[in-house]
């Protein structure tokens, strides 16, 4: 005899959580938490996820969403147990910012409306700048992850914009489809060109894609070399990492080897997607 299993039960948690306008303490609550640098471009809007709960003071039971358990482990939003414990904690934050003037993929994803060869880059900018927002960051607390909130934070703050189009870049984008979730359109990109001559120097050296899938393996790769490749291969991720990050970014955020190879690992292969949405009240 076989008895169904029960289905998981709904987070209760994700009815109270909403969505509003937010600071730059809020952004800078919660950018520890992501990959790149606490600088965001020309900021023009930031709009925070909170959690409010109902007040309730029994204990919260285990919400399940996809096998991930929210109340495991440490929390930037204190410690788990209750719904009033938790009410009124930052969830995720999202910032938008001025577009960069230019842009290829969105040359070859407009058929090059804002390319300034054919209007100058003075009127180019004023039209990027009426048109156009980009997304620079998004960020959720490492236990509010997997539930789905950060596609719903982009869709709920896309029209909040204010501009006819909003765009956003994203290194992995077929492995973390928020964006098109939210309802953006899709363009990939080619490889990032910056990795081409580290992922050259890696061949010329032995190691393949197998070997650098995640950055402990990448680590043992590289020391295993012999002495001169090996220096010749630490000298192309620093100067991968410095290209990638932006050399002041790389500077601020002084990242050590293990976390270098681990962002190389994650992301040196990764064929790069760009996103545009286009507001229809606009």
């Amino acid at each position: 005899m076989t008895t169904e299993a029960k289905p998981a039960k709904p987070c209760t948690l994700l009815a109270g959580v909403r969505i509003e306008r937010g600071t730059r303490a809020d952004w800078l609550a919660l950018a520890p938490f992501h990959y790149r640098s606490h600088e965001a471009g020309a900021v023009t809007g930031i709009f925070r996820m909170v959690y409010e709960g109902q007040g309730a003071t029994r204990a919260c039971p285990p919400c399940v969403h996809g096998g991930l358990n929210i109340h495991a482990g440490p929390n930037i939003n204190g410690g788990p147990g209750t719904h009033a414990r938790l009410s009124g904690r930052l969830v995720g934050v999202i910032v938008y910012s001025r577009s960069p003037l230019s842009l290829g993929a969105r040359d070859r994803a407009t058929g090059g409306r804002y390319r300034t060869a054919g209007m100058g880059r003075t009127a180019a900018g004023y039209l990027v700048n009426r048109e156009l927002r980009i997304i620079s960051r998004v960020v959720l607390a490492p236990n509010w992850r997997g539930l789905g909130l950060a596609s719903r934070l982009v869709a709920e703050t896309l029209p909040l914009a204010g501009t006819p189009y909003v765009e956003a870049l994203a290194a992995m984008g077929e492995m973390h489809p928020m964006f098109q979730r939210a309802g953006m359109t899709a363009y990939p990109q080619r490889p990032a060109p910056q990795g081409e001559r580290l992922r050259a120097a890696l061949e010329t050296a032995g190691i393949d894609r197998a070997a650098r899938r995640r950055g402990a393996d990448f680590g043992r790769a590289i020391d295993a070399l012999p002495a001169g490749p090996r220096r010749l291969v630490g000298q192309e991720v620093e100067r991968w990492a410095r290209s990638y990050l932006g050399a002041k970014n790389h500077r601020a955020c002084r990242l050590d080897r293990e976390r270098v190879l681990d962002l190389a690992a994650r992301h040196l292969d990764s064929a790069p997607a760009y996103y545009l949405w286009r507001n229809p009240c606009l």
